[in-house]
């Protein structure tokens, strides 16, 4: 039987302006990675199409043990009360290689 180890997902839809503090605070925060592709789609916020560089949004996600994710949200919730539209949300997730979540990123 395989060992799965719980650890959080965060996601994080935002503008693509803020992709180089994303990846700041992720890599302050110890994550051992992230994925960063581009999205659209519509919301409250109206249509994201993509089609030009000032109208593309972001999908992060990153993975992370517990005890690291707080402070990820509490950068987040800072942006959010700058001004920033982002939509954040957390799931649980299980990992196969748990280890691998838990060095934070070299490069």
């Amino acid at each position: 039987m395989h060992r799965l180890v719980p650890e959080k997902l965060v996601t994080v839809i935002t503008t693509d302006v803020l992709e180089q503090r994303l990846v700041a605070l992720v890599r302050r925060r110890g994550a051992s990675g992230y994925t960063l592709l581009r999205a659209r789609g519509a919301g409250s916020d109206g249509l994201q199409s993509g089609n030009l560089e000032i109208d593309t949004n972001l999908l992060l996600k990153v993975i992370l043990p517990p005890d690291r994710m707080s402070g990820l949200l509490d950068d987040l919730n800072a942006l959010i009360g700058q001004g920033y539209h982002l939509t954040v949300f957390v799931s649980d997730v299980a990992v196969l290689n748990h280890e691998k979540f838990e060095r934070p990123m070299t490069t």
